[in-house]
This record gives structure tokens, sequence and C-alpha cells, in this order.
């Protein structure tokens, strides 16, 4: 299975699910690979350093990230599209309504949740806090798979 994460600019939140996604793959073994995109991402930007900073302490590497824009080639591509808010999922659904049926949010496939809040701007503490969030979830993801 090949898996989308989707947030607004592709800097925080979904490149860290990407690399949580991606290091438990790798641990469990599974040949599953996810990456991720912004609905408003910049092409080719950094993943913050908070970012960075708070998934090296749990031995996940984003450092080499490049932020890109959701296309719908991208939609076609990836078995599951997992958004970090409803409104990321609703943004899609609207404007590629073909897609709809593998859109949804991470706290959705993961079996109930939270959405994912935005950490851009906070401190490591903040981002420490989303990363664990995002953990939670992504393991949930997998036992329910």
């Amino acid at each position: 299975m090949k898996y989308l994460f989707v947030c607004t600019g592709n800097t925080c939140r979904s490149p860290m699910a990407e690399g949580i996604f991606n290091k438990l793959a790798k641990e469990r073994g599974s040949d599953d690979t996810a990456s991720s995109a912004g609905i408003f991402a910049a092409e080719g930007g950094s993943a913050s350093k908070n970012a960075v900073d708070a998934l090296a302490e749990t031995g996940a590497d984003i450092s080499g990230h490049k932020s890109r824009r959701v296309t719908p080639e991208m939609l076609a591509e990836y078995d599951e599209i997992l958004t970090m808010t409803k409104s990321h999922a609703d943004v899609l659904k609207d404007a590629l309504p073909q897609f709809g049926y593998k859109i949804r949010t991470l706290s959705e496939a993961a079996g109930g949740g939270r959405e994912i809040s935005d950490p851009f701007g906070g401190d490591l503490d903040a981002y420490r806090e989303c990363r664990d969030e995002i953990e939670r979830l992504v393991e949930k993801l997998w036992d329910n798979k």
C-alpha cells in the first residue's frame, strides 16, 4: 500500500507523519510506503527545523524532505490519502471528487482521535506534542490494517 499524508504547507505535520510511518514500516518489515504533500505547499521547501529535530529524537530522519503541492496525479497514484484535518479532506474531495473514496483524515483511518493541530511557528515542545499525537494515530492505523 502507498499512503500520502497531506497537510497545508508540507513542512510540519505531513512530513512528520511520513517519517513516522516509514520508520514503523521498516521496523515491521513491511513494503508499505508513505510520502507527503501540502494543499498550499511551496515546491522544494525544507521541513521545519523543529519538525526535523522532534523526529530525530525518535530515530526518524526527515532532514532531506522537500515540500510539494498535492496534484491530481498524486491522488491517482496513492492507495490512501490521509489528511491532518477534516478541512484538508474536504478541500481535496471538493476539488477532486473522483478520489473521494480514498481520502479521509488520519484520525478517521486510525479509528478515532483528534485532528492534528498545526505546530507551525511553535517551539520544539509544540512539535513534540504534534509528533506524539501523529505517532499514536499512525500506530493505531497499523493496528487497524
